[in-house]
């Protein structure tokens, strides 16, 4: 197996570590993504005709290349193999005997059906660490319904507690139970590794998308189990905290304040110059804060309107009270110098779509720093690649693509540089 390094030539953290990758969509693949910026090589299995169905979603392609698929895939290599025929998953029986971490995402029992589940996995690899990530987990009355994010967000309370006051429950804009149980897979996955490591022993490891959304709702969740009330809609504002909401400058620019403690509420009196605040009943304390919140939010909203955002973020900023200009996502990934600085946006040139744009990885190890090695695969790119590293034949792969047992990448066509759907 290659050694998986840094552009100066350290050793990644996960280097040396396999993956055959089940997932699919969003949640899944983008674990698996972040454990192959950190030197796992990720083998990719894919359905033989479409592969990955985020590869097919979406609005925006190019070079007939999903950007969805394209955002979630990186660092990973692809095999094309028809799981639903007996010497497909014999094939694969013989990949994991030379793999140390299986994941999927499917619908629980699907991959059991198909004779590769864990205990199927565990009797050829008795060390695997096999770990499924699920809407709703392995058992339960809900374990063999369908769902995606939003539906976890429902059922989670997330979208009850999100919206304007009033107003209906609303959708979060990202897909945040997804990303939420991308970070616990990648963990849970990590975490098992260290076991073995220590004790020799393999495990099943079980994620559903919906404890990891119950879980976020933290500290909500201790309000909700105390009072029996559930977490009130107020748009931008908090419950717990006043000033701790949106507000528009003079020229029509949205900022944000947070005043989580007393100091930041007296620098905010000194910023606006109303320090006689500071000592008023009515805003002494935070509690008085929260009981007096539309006579407080009334007077903030008509003099933060007499100035431009720019203009009250600097005096904020000035005197160390948290505040942000709130600014959509193009604004974000292009234009802001903070995350411009931190090179949140990395570049990597595809076979078929040229130059791909995608997230850098968060989390940032000093010694050992994510390597962007591979861009997200053509469907099948590496299927000879892969086999050829499990010690297969020259023959024997020209011998299973020939059969369709595996394929490799269809030539490339159409455009590589078109921006809509093809």
């Amino acid at each position: 197996m290659s050694i998986n390094t840094t552009g100066n030539g350290q050793r990644l953290p996960l280097s040396g570590y396999r993956i055959l990758d089940f997932t699919i969509m969003t949640a899944g693949p983008v674990a698996t993504m972040l454990l192959g910026d950190l030197g796992a090589d990720v083998i990719k299995v894919e359905e033989l005709e479409k592969g990955d169905h985020s590869r097919n979603i979406g609005t925006v392609f190019v070079g007939r290349e999903s950007v969805q698929f394209m955002s979630e895939n990186r660092n990973k290599r692809s095999i094309r193999v028809d799981l639903k025929r007996k010497e497909g998953r014999d094939l694969l029986l013989r990949l994991v005997q030379d793999c140390d971490i299986v994941t999927e995402n499917f619908r629980p029992g699907t991959l059991e059906r198909l004779g590769f589940g864990y205990e199927d996995v565990r009797r050829v690899k008795p060390d695997i660490i096999y770990a499924s990530c699920s809407a709703f987990g392995q058992t339960g009355p809900y374990a063999h319904l369908p769902a995606n994010d939003p539906v976890i967000q429902a059922i989670s309370g997330l979208m009850a507690m999100t919206g304007e006051a009033g107003g209906p429950p609303m959708r979060i804009g990202n897909p945040y139970p997804d990303f939420g149980g991308a970070a616990l897979l990648a963990f849970a996955v990590t975490t098992a590794l260290l076991h073995r490591e220590r004790t020799g022993e393999g495990q099943y490891v079980d994620l559903s998308l919906l404890e990891g959304a119950v879980f976020a709702t933290i500290p909500r969740d201790g309000e909700t189990l105390r009072t029996g009330k559930p977490p009130a809609r107020l748009g931008s504002a908090s419950g717990v905290f006043t000033p701790y909401q949106s507000f528009t400058g003079s020229d029509g620019q949205p900022f944000f304040v947070a005043c989580f403690t007393e100091k930041f509420w007296q620098s905010l009196c000194d910023a606006i110059e109303r320090p006689e605040w500071k000592s008023d009943p009515r805003f002494a304390n935070n509690p008085a804060r929260c009981a007096n919140r539309p006579v407080l939010i009334s007077l903030l909203a008509g003099i933060f309107a007499n100035q431009p955002a720019t203009y009250w973020l600097d005096q904020l900023g000035q005197r160390n009270v948290p505040a942000g200009k709130i600014q959509n996502l193009h604004q974000a990934l292009r234009e802001d110098p903070q995350l411009v600085h931190l090179g949140m946006v990395v570049a990597q040139e595809h076979p078929r779509a040229g130059r791909v744009e995608t997230l850098a990885t968060p989390i940032r190890f000093h010694a050992t720093p994510s390597a962007y090695r591979l861009p997200p695969p053509v469907l099948g790119e590496h299927t000879a690649e892969i086999l050829g590293d499990f010690g297969l034949s020259g023959e024997e792969i020209a011998s299973l693509a020939e059969s369709r047992i595996v394929a490799e990448a269809e030539p490339a066509s159409g455009s590589v540089t078109g921006t809509a759907a093809e």
